[in-house]
């Protein structure tokens, strides 16, 4: 037993007079072990020292190291390299291409070495295949020409400046050609062509989906599709051009009742100190404010005033004013921040983002809100609902950002009854 050079605690001793927790946890050690490894290679590469460095601030010691020995074997294998060929080389195939590549693809791209990888493009481009792959063989061909089209019009739309369709938007209108075609080969066997598709066939199609919002969203893609078969003369007819569908439907979604709000306020106030920092701040901004998934996501520590008890939301015109609740919420993860030091712009962080310095992810958000039991949509749905039955749609719409088709969308069957007239009887006017 000696005292630890670092915590200054009665421990076994482990090495240069730490115990073996500080040991673990020295950056020195990340630069040791860098020093180390350069020793070893012929060449060895400029930027190494600095992704030593870029590694020790922002990762943990012991998995900091182990990304530096990964690495080092691949340099060994590709000697004199460049920073792109590398980048390659330690990129796991698919579109999860690992922690490594990550950290040194945000390393490369901070300082200038190489640009980022095409990791979202790749994603997209496999789940476009599975979509199409999906495709009874007889209607496929003319369903990868659409995926050509949907992609060359998405290249002229950046190239003049306008808003090109993303990836998301792309795949929801391969999605709704392949749940046709599957549905024609099913139901319709005498269907074996676009060509013989009529406008019974697709009227069939809709009525088959039992959501109504998303029935429309299927014909908006849908004569999308049939748009491009016709302009290009695949087809002599489109079969649905004169097929509408109403979009604005109303709101049959899970919304939370009062009792289920009052355990959710309790949970992330009084018993906040046994949860995870983040955790309230995003129920609280939820429950309270609406806060959506990009809202939360998008958050920066700049746009947090807690002097002022204020908070910037996505796109929302006006500072939102903060509760009690949620101002001590905010003020722990601030604290939690500052004890992780995180470096990145986003009041929102964990390991991986911080290594790459971008926004959590959405599975992160659902993680989170896990314990509870909700999530973020299921919160900002009953706070809507909520302000909408009590309040003008029209003021609710202005203050969150949004459409007010968007905020008329929660008004239909949430109407809360007691706020209803209430019908009063011919004798009790009389009396």
């Amino acid at each position: 037993m000696i005292e630890c050079l670092t915590c200054r605690r009665q421990r076994p001793h482990h090495a240069r007079g730490q115990c073996s927790r500080c040991y673990q946890n020295d950056p020195a050690m990340v630069h040791r072990c860098m020093e180390k490894l350069a020793a070893q290679m012929n060449p060895v590469p400029q930027w190494w020292a600095g992704f030593g460095a870029f590694l020790a601030e922002r990762v943990a010691v012991t998995r900091a190291v182990s990304m530096l020995h990964r690495l080092a074997a691949v340099l060994s294998g590709l000697p004199g390299a460049g920073p792109t060929t590398v980048l390659e080389a330690v990129r796991w195939p698919g579109s999860a291409v690992g922690e490594l590549a990550r950290a040194l693809e945000a390393y490369f791209v901070e300082s200038g070495h190489a640009l980022a990888l095409d990791t979202a493009a790749r994603a997209a481009t496999e789940r476009r295949s599975r979509r199409i792959a999906a495709i009874p063989e007889q209607f496929r061909s003319l369903a990868t020409a659409f995926d050509q089209h949907q992609l060359q019009s998405r290249q002229r739309a950046r190239r003049a400046g306008t808003k090109p369709r993303s990836d998301r938007t792309l795949e929801i209108n391969l999605a709704a050609v392949r749940d046709l075609a599957c549905y024609l080969s099913t139901h319709r066997p005498a269907v074996t062509d676009w060509t013989l598709v009529a406008t019974g066939d697709a009227e069939a199609f809709l009525a088959h989906i039992a959501n109504p919002g998303y029935r429309a969203r299927q014909l908006h893609a849908l004569q999308d599709f049939f748009r491009f078969a016709r302009q290009h003369r695949h087809i002599l007819a489109d079969p649905i051009r004169h097929l509408k569908a109403n979009s604005n439907s109303a709101f049959h979604g899970r919304v939370l009742d009062p009792t289920c709000q009052r355990e959710l306020f309790v949970r992330w106030t009084r018993d906040s100190t046994d949860l995870h920092p983040h955790e309230p701040v995003i129920g609280l901004l939820g429950l309270l404010h609406g806060a959506s998934t990009a809202e939360l996501r998008s958050l920066r520590t700049d746009d947090v005033d807690l002097t002022a008890a204020t908070a910037i939301l996505g796109r929302r015109p006006y500072p939102i004013p903060l509760d009690p609740a949620t101002t001590t919420a905010l003020r722990r993860c601030l604290h939690h921040r500052e004890r992780s030091h995180n470096t990145g712009p986003w009041l929102l962080v964990n390991q991986k983002s911080k290594t790459v310095s971008k926004q959590v992810s959405l599975d992160y958000l659902a993680k989170t809100l896990a314990p509870a039991a909700v999530s973020v949509q299921i919160l900002r749905a009953t706070r809507l609902a909520q302000l909408v039955t009590a309040m003008d749609p029209v003021i609710v719409a202005t203050a969150f950002g949004i459409r007010r088709g968007a905020a008329l969308h929660y008004l239909a069957d949430t109407v809360d009854a007691t706020r209803l007239p209430q019908p009063v009887s011919i004798r009790h006017h009389l009396t």
